[in-house]
């Protein structure tokens, strides 16, 4: 038997790694898909370098610990990576869908088992996890017109239940909440937007929060949302008093909350709202900074004060056909559909880290309204954003948009009455 004394490290040969594989439980063909989110789908759901980093430091370290974060994130790698993938006859293949459908699947199943644990848990990756499986609907193009507004629901009931139990100082010390809350806030009000609208709530017209002037102290841009705090909150403010206008047009009978006159009044405030903010912005004295550390060239700013005009611009016209009914060919509403094609128009194309990411919604509700030569460009604009960031929702925008012209050819259907007939919850992500 060998004594202790004459062993030797030579004895003790072992094969100890320098790094430990973070990735090592996955398979290669998941590990691939993961990769190529990092470096490919989610520059393209970019608008910028330093969006690109935050969402990488905020959900990537969450998703190699988390099964429901880590295949929702799979499913949205693949709906990008499939966008290069569609046969002769514009379709995807069946294997390209049976992956997506088995992530999402195995996500929601993992997610379902995390939302029975008890409340304590931490809520980063279960939000994050429903960010990202309403982002596989919202961009996926899919036929199916309302399952985004089911994870939509989700993400409100959790960030609901999350304030009442926890209060707002245990919110701040999760460090991925405020950037959730980001994307909560920015989607919350497109939802408002909506035909369909934020359907559960009933809106308090007392008195609008936004109603007040915009703010001329260190206004900035949030570079993942693409527009300033205070444009996304006059966005669903015009979106609650739409649906109200909405419900008192359909039901002469019901006792509306606003008479006609205040309707009008609450037009004119939130106009002078926006118009405000868009002399403000063009000023650019009273842009303080896209959010986030320095790093952005002039020419990088201009373009996204232009992402945040062609929204202000969307915002005006959801006031003129929505709130006031006035016709798609009035001047104040064609004027704004022509601005919107030109903010758009003058940002460069880029098939990643680019605002254009953010402008199918502004293109969308500028195409709904849109005549003779302004449509044209709306579809040249949107075949161009798809084929340089390969998002389907472009895509899918302007099959609705076709159909709804081709439907509408008569000039008198809206798209709120063609979309409604049809029982679709079309989302312009």
């Amino acid at each position: 038997m060998q004594s202790t004394q004459n062993l030797n490290s030579s004895d003790f040969d072992l094969a100890i790694p320098m790094s430990v594989d973070p990735l090592s439980f996955m398979a290669p063909s998941d590990r691939h898909l993961l990769q190529y989110f990092m470096y490919n789908a989610s520059r393209a759901l970019a608008t910028h370098s330093l969006v690109h980093q935050e969402v990488c430091e905020v959900i990537l370290p969450m998703a190699v610990v988390n099964q429901a974060l880590l295949h929702a994130t799979l499913a949205l790698a693949a709906i990008h990576r499939n966008s290069f993938m569609f046969n002769a006859h514009n379709t995807l293949g069946d294997n390209g869908k049976d992956d997506v459908a088995h992530f999402t699947t195995t996500s929601i199943a993992h997610l379902r088992r995390e939302l029975q644990k008890p409340a304590g848990d931490s809520l980063g990756p279960k939000l994050a996890t429903i960010r990202t499986l309403f982002l596989c609907e919202a961009i996926s193009g899919s036929p199916t017109l309302r399952t985004w507004r089911s994870h939509f629901l989700g993400a409100k009931a959790l960030f609901s239940s999350m304030e009442w139990e926890r209060g707002i100082q245990d919110i701040k010390k999760d460090p991925s909440l405020p950037f959730l809350r980001r994307w909560y806030n920015i989607t919350e009000a497109l939802v408002a937007l909506t035909p369909e609208g934020l359907a559960e709530e009933s809106p308090d017209f007392s008195g609008p929060r936004s109603l007040c002037g915009p703010n001329d102290s260190q206004t900035c841009i949030d570079a993942y949302t693409g527009c300033t705090d205070d444009l996304a909150g006059a966005l669903r403010e015009i979106g609650a008093l739409a649906r109200e206008r909405r419900r008192r047009t359909k039901g002469p009978g019901l006792r509306p909350q606003l008479s006609e006159a205040e309707f009008l009044r609450m037009a004119d405030r939130l106009e002078m709202l926006i118009q405000g903010m868009i002399t403000r912005d063009r000023s650019g004295t009273a842009v303080y900074n896209v959010s986030g550390p320095p790093g952005l060239s002039v020419k990088e700013f201009e373009e996204f004060l232009l992402c945040n005009e062609a929204y202000q611009h969307t915002a005006l016209i959801h006031i003129h056909r929505q709130i006031r009914l006035l016709s798609s060919d009035s001047p104040l509403i064609q004027d704004c559909v022509k601005r919107i094609i030109d903010c758009v128009s003058r940002i460069k194309p880029a098939a990643t880290l680019s605002p254009l990411t953010l402008l199918t919604t502004p293109l969308f509700t500028a195409g709904c309204e849109a005549r003779g030569t302004d449509r044209g460009k709306i579809i040249v604009l949107l075949k161009e954003m798809y084929n340089h960031l390969h998002l389907p929702n472009m895509k899918r925008a302007l099959e609705v948009l076709e159909d709804f012209w081709w439907a509408s050819a008569d000039g008198k259907t809206s798209w709120e009455s063609f979309s409604t007939a049809r029982g679709w919850d079309f989302l312009p992500y």
